[in-house]
């Protein structure tokens, strides 16, 4: 996922790259069409709608070309309709409802000048929307997280007592009786670990696109690292888990003596 995903119309495409290297230049990462890949499996309009769904901020560039592509606005009322849309104009052109009760920076006279106060504007309006919708990406992990914790707190640690109770008041002779049991921790086992792996696989995809985002210094800082260290302990457990099972299943495969 991009911070600023950049919506224009192509003929552009120069004009915008200045914006964005001068966007990655203020540590921003920065998504356009500019990087999409011929042949990528997914398509070019699946990734489009990704990242304008997912970034921060949508910076839509005006002219009177763009007004008329049915594909730029439509990215733009899609940042505008999640309060990320920061609009500027590239020429001059009259904004149609709904975009013109947004305010609207002028760079038609803008080549590049970092400290050009139009540009100074459009930066201070990008880096808001993107303090801003990083502070709702945290809250919304925070409810998450806390709504997982609750769950684990009336849940999980009683399933576990009791099961813990269960194994202790059965005989050995009677181990065969919590086999459902051990095939329903398992599949819940498997369910997270097949959720991380997603989770793992978008990740490294973006940081292979945007060097410098969020997810790339996940890899960069060990963050990536430390957790492969804690999967090794995991996958031990599970190691163990299967040679004990093999060895019972083992005996249950002999011959009769």
């Amino acid at each position: 996922m991009a911070e600023v995903f950049i919506s224009y119309k192509r003929d552009q495409r120069e004009r915008v790259r200045v914006i964005a290297d001068v966007l990655r230049d203020e540590k921003l990462s920065v998504w356009f069409d500019a990087n999409l890949e011929a042949g990528r499996g997914e398509g070019f309009d699946a990734e489009i709608e990704r990242e304008v769904t997912s970034a921060y901020c949508v910076l839509a560039c005006w002219t009177p070309a763009a007004l008329r592509s049915i594909y730029v606005r439509a990215e733009a009322k899609k940042g505008l309709d999640r309060d990320a849309l920061v609009p500027v104009l590239l020429e001059e052109c009259t904004l149609p409802v709904p975009f013109n009760a947004i305010d609207t920076v002028d760079l038609t006279q803008w080549h590049g000048d970092k400290s050009d106060p139009s540009w100074c504007r459009v930066l201070s309006q990008l880096r808001e929307k993107v303090d801003q919708g990083k502070r709702d990406a945290h809250a919304r992990m925070e409810h998450s997280k806390a709504a997982y914790d609750r769950i684990d707190d009336k849940i999980y640690p009683g399933t576990l007592a009791i099961l813990s109770r269960r194994i202790a008041a059965l005989h050995e002779m009677d181990a065969a009786r919590y086999h459902h049991d051990i095939e329903v921790l398992l599949e819940w086992v498997n369910s997270i670990t097949e959720k991380e792996l997603r989770y793992q696989e978008h990740g490294w995809e973006l940081a292979d696109r945007q060097s410098g985002g969020d997810a790339w210094r996940f890899w960069d800082s060990g963050a990536a690292a430390a957790r492969a260290e804690e999967i090794v302990k995991v996958r031990a457990l599970l190691t163990q888990v299967d040679r004990t099972l093999a060895q019972s299943q083992e005996l249950l495969t002999r011959s009769v003596p």
